[in-house]
């Protein structure tokens, strides 16, 4: 049996192992884009997105992951909170008659909206395990004049809280972000039921960042429930690692596909035109490279925008996938494999060998055959080095010029498609289609110096694969493993408190297909 096998194989359930249900509930004030990270946890579109306060106005549940042996983990959406404190009170004195009849009766006739609040707060109460509370980073906590009230009604639930640091964007820079994290955690400290803190993106988080989620929620799962947690948290890293495996197995496939390319430029004209311009040395080959270094680009955008067809697919988005190429190839990008050219290699032999052995001749005649023997010795050398043209252009295999990619062209690819990846990952499903946008400087810079520090192992495949000393498939195994190492090494540079030692041992162990982003 393969290892990878028995690392697959489910422990079975004992007597007091049973399936787990683990409820996790997102509260937050209204407007902080709780629904979007719902959407983006879930990889589904559930709730409405819209920047008004109030759209969700249910507590609605949804399953967020489940496993082989029936645990379930399930994400609870609830109302933005409004008047919040109003809304502490009504369910504090719910336990009086007075209270009871204000909530229970007055609301409902009176404002629906704000009874509905107070429903979807005693159903998020009953069921939940842990308590996610997004909050706006940009905020300074001493400034969110709700805050207190809804840490009133956090203590409420009398339930573990996670407070989530929402709305970050993108960390242009190792360690960005960490200066709010110590303003919030510092601010929430002590607090009743805070039990920690985390960033977590609604629109730019990434899966390393989710992880950390897990890895915090488990410490607040409780004892009975932990083998189930711990079961469900092994499905949900499995699936991420899967879907990171096939990210670069889908990246290896286009770098191959891209150095395979050999894309022909038109002969040049025939006729006594072709002739003449040929002896002159032209033959209209720049204009003729011109075309072919378009084709090659089509290309190669049409490989790039199916691997991003890709990513969005393996991470639940939608979106357009067609996007210009970086940068146009230009002649230091292409190399040129050509054949000698017979009429060219036949008139640089008549002038460089047959003209000078006739010449010869003639002097040794006293010049009485007035040139004969130059014109006659040019003739020779011309069909000499010909026949030498064609028997070499026959020994290499060239029929006709061909453009590729050169090697550092292929490097470049290989960096564009990382960042490609890194920008596909941080899209929260939430923020609807995806669109392609500018990353982050430092972004571009770390992946360059990255790629060219394996420059001289990736050049080596290339160039392996093109002389057919490498076939195809073990050259994409290898492209996939040197791209893995690679975006594994930036994601740490970005989260330098991630466990990315332990992701790429299972990315190592399970390199496994996935179908979509919640398989």
């Amino acid at each position: 049996m393969d290892k990878k096998d028995l690392i697959d194989m489910p422990e079975p359930l004992s007597s007091f192992d049973a399936a787990a249900r683990i409820e996790l509930v997102l509260v937050s004030h209204t407007n902080v884009g709780k629904t979007t990270l719902a959407r983006t946890l879930l990889g589904q579109d559930v709730g409405e997105v819209r920047d008004a306060a109030h759209v969700t106005v249910t507590a609605e549940s949804h399953r967020l992951l489940e496993t082989a042996e029936g645990d379930a983990l399930i994400l609870w959406d609830t109302p933005g909170l409004g008047d919040s404190a109003r809304l502490v009170r009504r369910l504090a004195g719910a336990s009086n008659p007075i209270g009871w009849f204000l909530s229970q009766v007055w609301d409902r006739w009176t404002d629906r909206p704000f009874y509905l609040s107070q429903q979807a707060m005693r159903a998020a109460r009953e069921h939940a395990d842990v308590v996610l509370y997004p909050v706006n980073a940009t905020e300074a906590p001493d400034g969110a004049g709700y805050l207190e009230a809804e840490l009133q009604l956090l203590a409420w639930f009398d339930r573990p809280v996670l407070v989530l640091l929402n709305q970050t964007g993108l960390a242009a820079e190792r360690g960005a972000g960490a200066a709010e994290l110590r303003r919030w955690r510092e601010h929430l400290r002590d607090r009743p039921g805070v039990q920690g803190v985390l960033a977590l993106d609604a629109f730019t988080r990434s899966w390393v960042q989710e992880q950390a989620l897990f890895d915090a929620l488990g410490a607040h799962v409780a004892e009975d429930k932990q083998p189930g947690w711990q079961r469900l948290q092994a499905a949900w890293q499995r699936r991420n690692v899967a879907r990171f495996s096939d990210s670069m197995r889908a990246i290896a496939a286009q770098l191959v596909a891209a150095a395979q390319i050999e894309q022909a430029v038109e002969p040049a004209a025939e006729g006594k035109a072709g002739l003449l311009s040929r002896l002159a040395g032209a033959g209209g080959g720049d204009a003729r490279r011109e075309r072919g270094q378009l084709a090659l680009q089509r290309q190669l955008e049409a490989g790039r925008a199916e691997t991003t067809r890709e990513l969005l697919r393996l991470h639940g988005l939608l979106g357009r996938a067609e996007h210009p190429f970086l940068k146009r190839l230009d002649r230091a990008d292409l190399v040129s494999r050509a054949p000698l050219d017979p009429v060219q290699a036949g008139l640089g032999g008549a002038i460089a060998s047959g003209a000078a052995t006739g010449l010869v001749a003639d002097a040794a005649a006293g010049g009485l055959t007035l040139g004969t023997g130059a014109l006659l010795g040019a003739l020779a050398g011309a069909v000499a080095f010909v026949a030498g043209a064609r028997g070499y252009n026959q020994a290499r295999g060239v029929a006709s010029e061909t453009l590729r990619l050169g090697d550092a062209a292929l490097r470049a690819l290989l960096q564009d498609a990382l960042l490609k990846y890194l920008a596909v990952a941080h899209f929260g499903r939430g923020r609807g289609d995806y669109e392609h946008e500018a990353l982050p400087q430092a972004w571009v810079d770390e992946a360059r110096v990255r790629v060219e520090g394996q420059a001289a192992q990736l050049d080596a495949v290339f160039g392996a694969l093109r002389i057919g000393d490498l076939e195809t498939e073990a050259a994409r195994s290898q492209l996939e493993s040197i791209a893995a190492r690679l975006a594994l090494d930036l994601l740490a540079w970005l989260y330098p408190q991630a466990d990315v030692a332990r992701l790429r041992r299972e990315v190592e162990l399970r390199p496994a297909r996935v179908d979509g982003p919640n398989t």
